[in-house]
């Protein structure tokens, strides 16, 4: 996987050259036409419980295209297992961890703890990146290869993410270049850096069980978005977008990750071979508080235009199964997922 270019510049990952200048599509060879089902499962990431190989099995043979590894009590021989986790994926698999440090760092156990986003951001950014880079290695060796990290929010004083120390600072550009950093050493290391939560979540309650309006767009776009347009600008090739509404940019009652206006913007601020994906659509924000399903807000989601739909649930067969449908029926378009199919593979194989 390689390192993150200078801003304006083509990323190279893996053997695959991805595009630099806007408007070129993905280089890398499209795959023969899926099923149904197996295009469905190949745009869905997963959720498992770290200790839940069973499960991760399930989801692996039914062909999801990543998994999510939850709780902060990983099994000594976590390793072992996700190997034989990926030797049941036909078409291969992401594993994935939740890795800022502080308050949210799931292999900690494991790993050794980190800081929290506050603290690092006080450091040097060679230490920055330099910590991260021996801590994703430290990820590669276990077989984890994505960490949805780093936050690119704002420090916003008495929020949500503030009071649980997860932004690196309040300046947009500190931030931006703290995340740059971050994702740098990441990458560096082999395993693909995830800039969260699109459009900033600074502002917001906590999204797990209540909707979240944030400032307006003209606010954002002066400087909410201003670290993520950094870190993309700066090659950093995977972005979650986060169940928020803002003035100008959603619809009342509709968050960013379900706002075709929403990701049409970040797909243009994110360029043509950037992952879009989504903060998990089984929290309240994206379902429950919207009257959805889990099932009903991963279709939004999708039709919506990002290109991985990510969901905690138990039911990921049912979800599968209704993704497949909207397929066959025309409510999402094969093209576009097919499409959505090859960045992930570009990005993630």
């Amino acid at each position: 996987m390689g390192a993150l270019t200078a801003i304006g510049a083509g990323l190279t990952v893996g053997a695959v050259a991805l595009a630099g200048p806007a408007g070129e599509s993905p280089r890398a060879t499209s795959p023969p036409q899926l099923s149904d089902a197996r295009l469905a499962a190949g745009v869905l990431f997963g959720c498992a419980d770290s200790r839940a190989q069973h499960t991760q099995v399930q989801m692996a043979r039914q062909g999801v295209a990543g998994i999510v590894l939850l709780g902060d009590a990983p099994p000594p021989d976590l390793r072992g297992r996700l190997r034989r986790v990926r030797q049941a994926a036909p078409a291969g698999i992401v594993i994935a961890s939740d890795e800022e440090g502080g308050a949210v760092q799931r292999l900690a156990p494991l790993l050794g703890r980190l800081p929290g986003a506050e603290t690092i951001g006080s450091w040097p950014r060679p230490r920055i990146e330099r910590t991260a880079h021996r801590y994703a290695a430290r990820m590669r060796r276990l077989g984890v290869d994505m960490s949805l990290a780093p936050v690119a929010d704002l420090k916003v004083p008495g929020a949500y993410m503030a009071g649980l120390h997860r932004a690196f600072a309040a300046n947009p550009k500190e931030v931006g270049r703290d995340a740059i950093a971050w994702s740098r050493g990441t990458e560096g290391a082999g395993v693909t850096p995830v800039v969260k939560h699109w459009p900033g979540h600074g502002h917001a309650r906590d999204t797990h069980t209540h909707a979240a309006r944030i400032p307006r767009l003209a606010a954002l776009t002066r400087r909410d978005m201003v670290p993520f347009r950094m870190a993309l600008r700066a090659g950093v090739p995977a972005v979650m977008v986060g169940h928020l509404q803002a003035r100008g940019l959603t619809r009342r009652g509709v968050p960013a990750s379900q706002s075709r206006p929403a990701i049409s913007l970040l797909r243009q601020q994110a360029g043509p071979d950037a992952v879009i994906m989504t903060d998990s659509l089984s929290m309240a924000a994206a379902s429950s508080a919207r009257g959805l399903s889990h099932a009903q807000a991963v279709v939004a989601a999708l039709r919506a235009g990002v290109d991985w739909a990510m969901v905690c649930s138990p039911h990921t067969p049912g979800i599968v199964r209704a993704v497949a449908r909207a397929i066959r029926s025309g409510a999402l378009s094969r093209e576009a997922l097919q499409r959505s199919a090859e960045r992930i593979r570009a990005v993630t194989g």
